[in-house]
């Protein structure tokens, strides 16, 4: 007779195993990352059935652009959004970061 075969599946965890999870944890989506592929999403869902390219967005911003007042407030959106993003601008100054805290307060209860 000989020697019986060994049951792996109680033995400790591989290293293939742990490679698995490892890699689950690191593409398991948090809430903020599913907010950036559903707008990035309705974008370019926006962009691919709009029928008059006039109605582009990059089409639309250019026309505000054309009047002093529009390109003042589009620079302004597209220049505080850039600042935001890129977490160039500390919190106490970010309209993004002032906005939604004073939202949290008085509409969604603090956080």
């Amino acid at each position: 007779m000989g020697v019986p075969a060994r049951n792996t599946d109680m033995c400790v965890p591989s290293r293939r195993s742990a490679l698995t999870r490892a890699t689950i944890e690191a593409v398991r989506l948090r809430t903020g990352d599913r907010a950036i592929l559903i707008g990035a999403a309705a974008i370019v869902i926006y962009e691919k059935v709009v029928r008059d390219d006039a109605d582009l967005i990059s089409h639309r911003v250019s026309a505000y652009r054309k009047h002093w007042l529009g390109r003042i407030v589009a620079d302004a959106v597209i220049l505080t959004t850039a600042l935001h993003l890129s977490e160039t601008i500390a919190p106490e100054f970010d309209v993004f970061h002032i906005a939604m805290k004073h939202l949290r307060r008085n509409v969604g209860g603090e956080q």
